[in-house]
């Protein structure tokens, strides 16, 4: 297999699985993107490991096994061929500053789901949002940014985290049908609501309380993370925004709809991302300098702050 079909194969898999992701890196550089696109295509396998088929957890744990093994294996320069996913790996560790271990982490992160705890407070519930897709901002910062610094690394852990929480407010109906109830129990009990209401889909004034308060904490996590865009270079800084502004964009419109993410799945439609890119090539354009507030776009997006 030549290297350009193996990226081509991972782009595939970026197409299929997430148009947001896809429409966000898709501004990228030719070789910046291909790297995206294989980080891409390692978190979707390790991911359906753990969510996809109807396999035993011990042959889950195997399989995510043996991927800890192939990475040790790269580690060493003993790459594997056999899949285009680890060609493309290569190919990108080969150009980029790339680092070992967030691919370790989120391996931990996801066999953390074979053995599922409900996060008993807001700082465990941080510590798996890090592990499935903190570590996804610390992948994709050498191929954004080269080097970063370290407020740009703990400004990518924070994005993912935003987008994580985003995840988790507006899955929290298909994720409890599955015994996974990932909102702090802490935070549950202090909100009165208790897993039946979750999984029967109660939209109560408990209900909206703990939402917001997770929103209000995520959207934090959001301020943090996009507030170094213009330390970016201009080649990746539209891609990093849009990335950011994509998921921020659908936990305001989870806000927007008083939190209720029990009768539709939430979602920005394909004229709202453009809309939202527009606006964000036109601040792009405008300035070197990317505010950290939500105002450029308040006008389609409510704040979040106002809902609270």
């Amino acid at each position: 297999m030549q290297m350009d079909e193996a990226y081509e194969i991972c782009e595939g898999v970026v197409k299929q699985h997430s148009s947001s992701f896809y429409n966000a890196f898709s501004q990228l550089p030719t070789a910046e993107r291909q790297a995206v696109w294989a980080v891409y295509a390692y978190c979707r396998m390790v991911d359906n490991m753990v969510d996809e088929g109807d396999e035993p957890s011990s042959e889950r744990l195997a399989q995510l096994a043996e991927v800890e093994r192939l990475l040790a294996l790269a580690k060493l320069g003993q790459w594997s061929r056999d899949m285009p996913v680890w060609m493309a790996l290569e190919d990108t560790f080969q150009r980029f500053p790339m680092s070992f271990e967030p691919f370790e982490h989120m391996i931990e992160g996801q066999r953390r789901d074979l053995h599922f705890e409900q996060p008993k407070t807001i700082r465990d519930l941080e510590h798996y949002c890090y592990l499935v897709a903190g570590t996804v901002g610390l992948m994709l910062l050498p191929i954004l940014v080269g080097q970063g610094n370290e407020r740009m690394q703990k400004a990518a852990v924070d994005l993912g985290l935003a987008m994580q929480l985003t995840n988790i407010l507006r899955d929290v109906r298909e994720d409890a049908a599955i015994g996974r109830i990932y909102l702090p129990l802490q935070w549950m009990q202090a909100c009165h609501v208790n897993a039946d209401d979750i999984q029967t889909n109660l939209l109560t004034d408990h209900w909206r309380q703990l939402a917001a308060k997770v929103a209000r904490h995520a959207d934090r996590k959001y301020r943090r993370g996009l507030m170094v865009a213009a330390d970016y270079p201009a080649t990746s800084r539209l891609a990093f925004l849009a990335a950011g502004w994509f998921y921020r964009g659908i936990l305001h419109k989870i806000v927007s709809l008083d939190y209720d993410v029990f009768h539709e799945r939430v979602y920005l439609s394909d004229a709202d991302k453009t809309s939202l890119l527009l606006r964000l090539e036109d601040t792009y354009h405008l300035s070197s300098q990317f505010p950290d507030s939500p105002s450029p776009f308040a006008s389609d997006l409510p704040i979040v702050a106002n809902h609270l």
